[in-house]
């Protein structure tokens, strides 16, 4: 009775947190997505009293425009190269910060330290760079190529950002599989050495099964993160040259706030939810079959 009566007691105590934080989820996520969910119906502009619904039109408007499909086309890309380069390198990184290396502390802070940053910060650090600084370095080198800025064009644009996105997206993940590789025991790696296994057999029987979880994570975050990338673009390129690195989340923006299209910016959103939706689900359905729990 007594263990039952302290178990009751922790609840208890737990439960003004658990309700204070569904709260603030509901107040400052659920009920904003239903909003906007309910104004991708109708012919609203965000400033209007009046408004009509319109059913689907404003969905059909998304599809036929031309400038939002080249959004959507960036968003995939840099969605795909970022996760594609980010992860692989994130683990060869986090295998080495494990090792018993002198110093390894101070290279775990650093290669932390580009994601206590603000995005929009950062954007203005490496507008300079690529425009100022790696042009008057090439120019002074005799590099030719590195000459003129990457911002000039579409294709250098799109490098830049994706330059950008990587080196501050690599902290996150390598910081988290640091903790999961410490978590792997260290008697299966002996026993794989033993029986002969090589490097990559060890870390794809011992190692990688307990990094699924945490790569889970970091492809869900990833993908959201990629999905909606503004900030990079607003102080970067402000979506060009010629809307080449327009983003989804950068297009939703200039509907809402500057072309007085907020059904439709709305309806972006909600397309936009659902291809995050999707892939974490594709992700969480594929990655997770190699977990430990499935073996």
């Amino acid at each position: 009775m007594k263990k039952r009566t302290l178990a009751q007691k922790k609840n208890r105590a737990f439960m003004p947190v658990i309700i204070t934080a569904v709260m603030m989820y509901t107040i400052f996520f659920v009920v904003p997505a239903l909003y906007s969910f309910y104004f991708s119906l109708t012919d609203w502009n965000g400033y209007s009293l009046n408004y009509k619904f319109v059913g689907i039109e404003n969905f059909v408007r998304v599809f036929n425009d031309k400038d939002l499909i080249n959004s959507i086309k960036f968003t995939l890309i840099y969605t795909v190269v970022i996760n594609a380069a980010t992860i692989p390198v994130s683990i060869v990184l986090a295998m080495l910060l494990t090792k018993e290396i002198k110093g390894v502390r101070f290279f775990r802070a650093v290669y932390f330290y580009p994601a206590i940053i603000s995005m929009l910060s950062l954007g203005l650090i490496f507008n300079e760079i690529f425009r100022r600084m790696i042009p008057s370095m090439a120019s002074g080198l005799g590099i030719r190529f590195l000459e003129t800025s990457l911002l000039s064009s579409g294709t250098g644009a799109v490098i830049a950002v994706i330059i950008l996105g990587f080196w501050q997206n690599l902290s996150i993940p390598t910081v988290l599989l640091i903790a999961s590789l410490q978590s792997v025991p260290s008697e299966l790696t002996e026993a794989a050495k033993i029986d002969g296994a090589g490097v990559f057999a060890r870390f794809k029987v011992v190692t990688l099964p307990f990094l699924t979880s945490t790569l889970i994570m970091c492809l869900v975050k990833g993908i959201r993160d990629a999905l909606v990338v503004f900030d990079y673009v607003v102080s970067l390129t402000q979506g060009g040259p010629a809307k080449a690195t327009t983003s989804m989340g950068y297009k939703i923006y200039l509907m809402g706030a500057m072309d007085m299209k907020f059904a439709q910016g709305c309806a972006t959103a909600v397309i936009l939810f659902v291809i995050i939706t999707i892939l974490s689900f594709i992700v969480m359905k594929v990655v997770g079959r190699g977990g430990i729990d499935q073996q």
